[in-house]
């Protein structure tokens, strides 16, 4: 493998390794360069990794709109330039579910039942705070976004009846999104089907609608409502869940699935429940798909967050399954539901935490004391469908049709809830289809439970398979110390509680990544070949009794988050954390039914500029390298002063504008003068560089951006667990990912991925008559290499066919084999970088947080790896630079130190280099590449040594 080690302080600066032709061009001096440039400008082509062209800079890694329009392949998403997409980023956000006016937090009561006054604007955010909070999940790397848009907030005033003006506020957030970076995908977020049966989604006009009186689910115990709790603030950690088996959640999603087949004598308004609901349903996110048809942040439509079948399939009426529902609380049965909503007073079961068991029985309360009924008129639906009724004898309620849910009423055929879903999934893929005919449709299961198996009829145009995945063990009890975890996902199907406990962090991971490669493998199997996104994961912030809000120390969040996304990046899933809530604050977590999971808070010690200060004590080591880093790049210097002083003589600065307001801004020119007397006397000045010129500085530069350290920290505001949440991944890929690998402790990230089996023919898009051409003086570096192909007449080498395309060409006629890593500064910015790569040219640009790297070997199925490290290890020692720096010796004599801004020192460390803004004279011994076979292509001088920027 190739090696290359960096020590970054400025945000203006970039590091690379270089292509094999360098060597050629110092030996041929300014005529041969001239040459080159001209041939490369010609095409319009950037020849190194991250280059662009010359009309078009290549984007962050984290960007998603820099590789064209994202579509899909088999399992993977791809971008236009088919490269794999592994794409991250967060839930937008649990405040959505909750409306602005009036206030909408789950421990408030006021206005609760007026549900059609209320309003969602401001929702995620307001739109004089979308630039924070966007540059913040730019800076973290998070820019693919699911973005929460519940039923109510779009129809809350009645059917039919749409607020435009909330719709207008979410059209000019996500009109904002391109700047970051940021694509989309929209959530018709539910829980519990209704804030009014203890969760979200719905309006309050829908259990209007199928008779039921929401004011009366407290007292019948048809719901637990947080709003309506006797003591305001004392929500029982977790209890909402139990709401999916309770009279009114269940009902209502009874109707919406499959009221045709159980409830056909209810009608409303002269229409069918099940025809009315879900038409109205589809309308309106059919609606909203046009009024954000146009907007490039979109990418897709959700069927439904969490879907439950309600009674759908439910074969017995009289006690649900311990090992696939959760028993909290009050626990009716669906027939002492039944009974409840009827006006009867029963006594039930009451159920409370225990070990090794999630809960345990431990007593009964009587409920529905005042004898109330939860429906409007009349009695029970379900009674009137003659499901059950009242014994005359003993006055109790009994089942009279045991299998009424679990076979069709009338043909007797065991009922299959995924029918229903599938046959659903379809209509709402339509409604959004014939209106944006690319949009993906994210589809997830019943939590907790396999995919619905896709059949010949099914709607199979851009699914997503969108599973959910929690720890819910720890979820439920809101602890974890690392020791030990519990596979839920095991026992729910009957694993020994012994085979399914696992014993440190080790076995944490090995639990997390067992669970979650099971998600996958039965999606593939049951979805078909379709991408797989998971679209919830996370952990809560508020656990071991709250104690890192006192201190500060989220050490153990941090090496929890750390297992679940380290499982994630084992199974090559892509994901988007639930959640970032920027209303978030200590004492009510996310406003909603006591949860408390974002990774943003108002309350966050992580307050200040200081990039120390608000870290855990998990993060010490990180502080201890930003001390240890200047000493490193000192001994550098120290060895290599001889060198350093005769080269620095020769080098020089320039500025832009003469400011340097933000490191884009600052050009750094380094050339011999005998190659600026070469160049003719052409000035690199403001005035004549091409404002398109990749070489540009300013072309590098992007608004939102500063270059200043404080500045960077500030992004980090509020964070919490920032040292697992953000992380390094390779998010465009030119090839298929194998594995991924990020160690927290260390900081080391691995990658490996291959070629192609079949990789489409490389062909350039030529820039259109309306694109700006480029100026003859734009500076384009070239490379060389023997091997090529035939392409429209022309012979393109490897690394023209491999450079970022500009224009937007046709999906599936080319392929770039240009893959891009996000690297954050949050953890690299003062640490240095050791690079190793197996074969081909990498450059890094500190100010993008990118890592372009360009593989030379292109044999089909042909594995190529990438290992990114600190130069300075964690433990206080240099990391492989360490014998990097014992090779300088006495052949440091001879070899050039590039001098930067602050003194520092390059340090020659490999083979042959041309890169921008530096200076071209000894870049044969300041690089390192490969020979595209793994060996590493030794220097003029002999020279492995490692290269150091301060």
């Amino acid at each position: 493998m190739s090696s290359y080690a960096s020590s970054v302080e400025s945000d203006s600066e970039e590091c690379s390794s270089p292509p094999a032709s360098a060597a050629t061009y110092i030996k041929t001096g300014a005529v041969a360069k001239k040459k080159a440039i001209s041939t490369a400008h010609k095409r319009n082509i950037e020849l190194r990794p991250g280059g662009g062209t010359a009309l078009r800079a290549a984007g962050k890694a984290h960007d998603w709109y820099s590789g064209g329009r994202i579509t899909s392949h088999g399992r993977w998403f791809r971008d236009s330039q088919n490269r794999t997409l592994l794409l991250r980023g967060v839930n937008l956000c649990g405040n959505s579910k909750l409306p602005t006016t009036p206030n909408g937090s789950s421990h408030l009561n006021e206005g609760f039942f007026d549900h059609r006054n209320v309003c969602f604007l401001g929702r995620p955010f307001p739109r004089d705070q979308a630039d924070e909070h966007f540059s913040r999940l730019k800076r973290w790397g998070l820019t693919f976004v699911r973005l929460l848009v519940p039923w109510e907030a779009l129809e809350h005033s009645g059917p039919g009846i749409y607020d435009e003006k909330f719709i207008d506020s979410l059209i000019e957030l996500m009109e904002l999104m391109p700047k970051y970076g940021i694509k989309c995908f929209i959530d018709p977020h539910q829980d519990c089907w209704s804030r009014f049966s203890g969760g979200s989604g719905a309006p309050g006009w829908t259990f209007e609608a199928a008779g039921l009186d929401l004011t009366k689910f407290k007292a019948t115990g048809a719901a637990y409502v947080h709003n309506t709790n006797q003591f305001p603030g004392d929500s029982p950690p977790m209890v909402w869940p139990t709401n999916y088996t309770k009279l009114a959640a269940s009902t209502m999603f009874t109707l919406f699935w499959a009221g045709d087949t159980f409830a056909p004598n209810k009608m409303y308004q002269g229409e069918p429940i099940q025809q009315f609901l879900q038409n109205r349903y589809l309308e309106c996110y059919h609606h909203l798909a046009r009024r954000l048809s146009h907007l490039d942040a979109l990418v897709g439509f959700e069927v439904m967050n969490e879907p439950h079948p309600g009674y759908v399939g439910l074969d017995n009426l009289k006690k649900y399954d311990f090992n696939s529902n959760l028993f909290f609380g009050d626990c009716p049965s669906a027939v002492e539901g039944f009974a409840l909503g009827d006006g009867m007073s029963l006594p039930i079961d009451v159920w409370v935490k225990s070990w090794p068991f999630p809960t345990k029985k431990q007593g009964s309360r009587v409920v529905n004391t005042d004898k109330e009924s939860a429906w409007l008129e009349g009695e029970c639906l379900w009674k009137q469908h003659g499901v059950w009724s009242v014994n005359p004898k003993t006055g109790q309620p009994q089942v009279d049709k045991p299998d009424y849910f679990s076979h069709h009423p009338i043909t007797g055929q065991k009922i299959d809830f995924s029918r229903f879903y599938l046959d659903f999934v379809g209509k709402y893929s339509r409604a959004v289809q014939t209106v944006i005919p690319s949009a993906f449709i994210f589809v997830e299961p019943v939590p907790n439970e396999p995919a619905p198996v896709w059949g010949p009829g099914d709607h199979e145009e851009n699914i997503v398979y969108a599973p959910h995945w929690y720890d819910l063990h720890s979820l439920f009890n809101k602890s974890f110390d690392g020791r030990i975890t519990h596979d839920v996902q095991g026992l729910s199907k009957g694993k020994n509680v012994f085979a399914a406990t696992y014993f440190g962090l080790k076995g944490a991971r090995k639990n997390y990544r067992g669970q979650l490669a099971n998600i996958l493998n039965t999606g593939l199997q049951n979805v078909g070949n379709k991408p797989c996104l998971i679209g919830e994961c996370g952990i809560p912030m508020d656990i071991n009794q709250r104690r890192a809000f006192m201190s500060g120390d989220y050490g153990h969040h941090s090496r929890f988050l750390d297992a679940v996304l380290s499982s994630l990046e084992a199974n090559l899933l892509s994901f988007t954390l639930w959640n970032y809530n920027t209303t978030n604050d200590n004492t009510h977590g996310d406003h909603w039914n006591g949860e408390d999971f974002s990774i943003f808070s108002l309350d966050s010690p992580q307050c200040s500029p200081d990039p120390n200060q608000g870290r855990s004590p998990g993060s010490d080591s990180r502080a201890t390298l930003r001390q240890q880093a200047p000493n490193f790049a000192k001994e550098v210097m120290k060895r290599s002063a001889a060198s350093n002083a005769e080269f620095s003589s020769k080098m020089q600065i320039r500025r832009a504008g003469g400011e340097n307001a933000a490191g884009g801004d600052l050009q750094e020119k380094r050339h011999s003068q005998e190659e600026e007397d070469a160049e003719d006397g052409a000035s690199n000045d403001e005035g004549t560089i091409a404002d398109d010129s990749p070489f540009d500085r300013s072309y590098f530069r992007f608004e939102d951006e500063e270059s200043d350290d404080s500045r960077h920290h500030i992004s980090n505001v509020g964070g919490r667990a920032l040292d697992a949440v953000v992380r390094p991944y390779a998010a465009k890929v030119a090839g298929e990912p194998i594995s991924t690998e990020f160690h927290l402790s260390t900081l080391q990230f691995t990658f490996r991925f291959c070629n192609y089996l079949q990789t489409p023919v490389p062909v350039v898009h030529v820039s259109s008559p309306r694109e700006p051409q480029p100026r003859s003086n734009s500076p384009t570096a070239t490379a060389t290499s023997s091997d090529s192909c035939e392409t429209n007449g022309s012979t393109l080498n490897n690394a023209e066919a491999g450079s970022s395309w500009f224009g937007h060409p046709p999906e599936g006629t080319m392929q770039a084999f240009e893959t891009e890593i996000f690297l954050p500064s949050y953890h690299y910015e003062d640490t240095g970088l050791e690079i190793l790569v197996s074969d081909g040219d990498w450059r890094y640009v500190k100010e993008r947080q990118t890592l372009y790297y360009r593989h030379k070997e292109m044999k089909p199925g042909a594995v190529h790896s990438i290992q990114i490290q600190p130069a300075v290890s964690l433990n206080g020692s240099s990391s492989a630079a360490t014998g990097a720096l014992s090779s300088l010796g006495s052949k440091n004599d001879s070899m050039a130190s590039l001098s930067q801004k602050k003194g520092g020192a390059m340090s020659p460390g490999g083979s042959p280099y041309e890169r921008s803004n530096m200076s071209k004279l000894k870049a044969e011994q300041a690089y390192g590449a490969t020979n595209g076979k793994g060996a590493q292509v030794q220097a003029e001088s002999d020279a492995g040594c490692v290269c150091t920027i301060m």
